[in-house]
């Protein structure tokens, strides 16, 4: 069992999930593009199963809003659904400002220094964007929501 992971419905019947700061990634992931598929859950598993057995090297789920991607060193999930709003929102902050539109310039005393500043930019955008774990916690994560998820399906 996952550790700090709080499943509940909310009041119109959706499964939801809440979990440390640093997995909203992960817990968006599951109301919105799991939600509430056994299916996709088993689906998944046998995704993450064929990649810990050596079978396939890798695996790629493409949902709703977010991009998986299941390796050997771990799982990736990248927020789609805020990254196309952003890109969408930039577009049309370059087409008002045409100056704004060149943000890759030069430093002729430091060259290397624009190159740094724009690796901590991307690394900031990937931590906004960005999840990434072991295959263990994820493997946990999915099991307590499939279990979540059929304890409600269940006849009462």
């Amino acid at each position: 069992m996952a550790k700090n992971l709080n499943l509940f419905f909310d009041r119109d019947g959706s499964p939801r999930a809440r979990g440390p700061a640093s997995e909203k990634i992960l817990m968006t992931f599951l109301e919105t593009d799991v939600q509430g598929s056994d299916h996709l859950c088993h689906d998944l598993l046998e995704d993450l199963t064929a990649v810990e057995s050596g079978a396939v090297e890798s695996r790629e789920f493409i949902g709703n809003a977010h991009a998986v991607t299941i390796s050997s060193s771990g799982i990736t999930i990248d927020c789609l659904a805020q990254q196309d709003a952003e890109d969408a929102q930039d577009g049309k902050a370059n087409a008002a400002d045409p100056a704004s539109a060149d943000t890759h310039t030069t430093n002729a005393e430091d060259p290397t220094k624009q190159d740094r500043t724009n690796q901590e930019q991307t690394k900031y955008a990937n931590a906004e964007h960005q999840y990434a774990t072991g295959l263990k916690h994820f493997r946990e994560v999915l099991e307590d929501w499939e279990a979540f998820i059929l304890d409600d399906q269940s006849p009462a």
